[in-house]
């Protein structure tokens, strides 16, 4: 994941002093810029772009819930930064959460609450990383569907009785069971009988990654990559489960990511 782009508005030197000095240590967070009164925290976001801001209410001219107004305003459809609003008064703490605040840190905090807030952060911007780039991908396969038909786009499968077509964008993954595949959906699987090997040639390499000898991932539903080591990554997908890949497939899986990531 790319380094959370941040910004800490407060009037009070100190504190601004205090949460990049906390930010300072985490290598996960860019910090941007410090700015001292609303007006200017309005036009550095519009600039920067950030992902997270730190934002004091009570600042002269212009407080933190009329930049957030402001910004909303002006902003138009373009997704808003999320917010830890920083304040000496509980009093502001229902109206913060009411304009969608992450956390509201209520002074004077010590750092493992000031940790525990950015990690709420954290979870949020990748939340919405993972869906922007969950959508993407969506979209690339679907293109790519509908322009190359080298490739296949369902598995007909007859199952008690009954004929069911599965799309192969709607596979989480695929898995080896001898002579037969098992087909992942979110919900459901069924068995199909075609061997891993055969079955890789009829897939598109831009959207189905092999990462193991008994797996195929759909990319579309992979929401989280971790490298554990030993040469083994583990993907988290779409339907809750984790898969580790196979040692012989890090390069291929790194250079992936790599382009991905590009």
């Amino acid at each position: 994941m790319k380094a959370i782009r941040t910004i800490i508005v407060d009037d009070e030197p100190a504190a601004r002093a205090r949460i990049a000095r906390l930010l300072a240590h985490d290598p996960g967070i860019e910090v941007l810029r410090e700015c001292s009164n609303g007006t200017e925290a309005l036009e550095c976001i519009q600039k920067c772009r950030p992902d997270l801001l730190f934002l004091d209410v009570q600042m002269p001219g212009m407080d933190g819930f009329q930049v957030m107004e402001q910004l909303a305003r002006i902003s138009g459809h373009a997704p808003l930064p999320f917010v830890v609003f920083v304040t000496a008064h509980d009093k502001y703490a229902l109206k913060a959460f009411n304009v969608n605040a992450v956390d509201y840190l209520l002074k004077p905090y010590d750092d493992e609450r000031f940790h525990a807030s950015l990690e709420k952060a954290r979870r949020f911007i990748e939340m919405r990383m993972s869906t922007k780039l969950t959508g993407k991908l969506m979209d690339l396969m679907r293109e790519h569907l509908q322009h190359n038909n080298t490739y296949t786009s369902a598995f007909n499968i007859k199952d008690k009785g009954r004929e069911h077509k599965v799309r192969v964008e709607d596979l989480v993954y695929l898995r080896s069971e001898g002579n037969y595949l098992c087909l992942q959906l979110k919900e459901r699987h069924f068995l199909y009988r075609m061997t891993m090997n055969a079955v890789e040639s009829e897939l598109d390499p831009e959207l189905f990654l092999r990462i193991h000898r008994s797996y195929i991932v759909n990319r579309a539903h992979v929401r989280s990559t971790r490298y554990s080591g030993n040469n083994e990554f583990i993907f988290s997908m779409a339907n809750g489960e984790r898969i580790i890949s196979g040692r012989s497939y890090k390069e291929q899986i790194a250079k992936v990511l790599a382009e991905q990531e590009a």
